[in-house]
Order: C-alpha cells, then sequence, then structure tokens
C-alpha cells in the first residue's frame, strides 16, 4: 500500500472513531479490517449489517446502474457532505445526486479496496471508474475515461443511510474530464 493510501486510511479510521492505535491495530485486530478479496465472500457474509447495507446501496446504484434506487437506502433528513462540492440535504435531493452521477457515468464500476465498520458508521476506500457521457457538476460530457479513488464515511441509523462524507479526489476526476491539470501532474 503506497504511503497516501495508508494517509486516507488513517484519516478515515480517525473519522470512524479508531484514531491512531486503532488504526495501527487494525491489520490484526479482527474483523476490524476487511478487504473483499481476502475476507469478505462476495456475497456478503462476514460483513456487519451497516457494512452489508453501504455495500448493497453502493453495488445497485452505482455499479448496477440503479441511480432511481437510491432513496430506498437513505433516511428522509440524510445529508451529503463534499467538501468543497457542497453539501446536499434530503433522500430525495441525495438520491437525484446519485442518478446523475449515474446518467453521467453509464458504465460506471465501483469497486471497494477496504470496509471498516465501528458502531453506526462505515468507512469506505474505493476506486470508482467509467466514460463520462453526460455533464456532471458542470463539467460537460467529454467522452473521456474517468477513473478516481475515494474515501467515504456513512453514518447509518435504523438500517439505512443518515449522512455521508464524501472524499472523492476531485484532481483526478478533474484532469481525466480534460477540465484541469494540476501543476504536480507529468
Amino acid at each position: 500500500m503506497r504511503k497516501w493510501q495508508r494517509v486516507a486510511v488513517v484519516a478515515a479510521l480517525a473519522a470512524v472513531g479508531l484514531g491512531a492505535a486503532g488504526a495501527a491495530n487494525a491489520a490484526t485486530a479482527a474483523p476490524a479490517h476487511r478487504t473483499p478479496a481476502a475476507a469478505a465472500p462476495p456475497d456478503g457474509a462476514g460483513l456487519t449489517g451497516n457494512e452489508r447495507v453501504v455495500e448493497a446501496f453502493l453495488q445497485d446504484v452505482i455499479n448496477e446502474h440503479n441511480g432511481d434506487h437510491a432513496i430506498t437506502y437513505l433516511n428522509p433528513g440524510m445529508q451529503w457532505s463534499g467538501g468543497t462540492v457542497g453539501t446536499v440535504t434530503g433522500s430525495a435531493n441525495v438520491a437525484g445526486l446519485f442518478a446523475s452521477v449515474v446518467a453521467a457515468f453509464p458504465d460506471a464500476h465501483l469497486t471497494i479496496e477496504d470496509i471498516f465498520a465501528q458502531g453506526d458508521q462505515v468507512a469506505v476506500r474505493v476506486v470508482v471508474s467509467g466514460t463520462q457521457e453526460g455533464a456532471i457538476l458542470g463539467i460537460p460530457a467529454s467522452g473521456r475515461f474517468v477513473q478516481w479513488d475515494g474515501v467515504d464515511v456513512y453514518r447509518l441509523s435504523d438500517g439505512k443511510i443518515s449522512n455521508i462524507w464524501a472524499g472523492d479526489d476531485w484532481t483526478a476526476i478533474l484532469y481525466d474530464t480534460g477540465t484541469f491539470k494540476a501543476p504536480w501532474i507529468p
């Protein structure tokens, strides 16, 4: 695992309350750390209930391209926070955001690299890819293949998602869509 990936995982663990000490023990403490290939069978057995909800949400909405299903996983007053992208409140609005992602990337594919849970929170490290066929957040369709990493934290209540804090690599998205090239990219 690259240094920046370890930093992202530690940040995600800190966000779900494990802190630096928990991060140091995460690799050895079962079942606090899982990777899809190593510990979690394809049917989701071995995951906690909250991890299963998040995994089902990502599989159904993103990988199976069912943007219209997003609302069934969300609590009515839920909030999606995307840092500089802003905050979206209400299940219908957040479902609309996910539907717009699926519409913009009709061949979207999300791979869960790591999934962690503690209490009512789930941290997920993902890689998302797809061809940008539609506009997304003001970026016109480029027809280009786009791939980015994300570390997202979900809070669940009553078996549904109440909050999502999305940490997506917008520099990669902007670069791959041809919108912006950061000076450090060769």
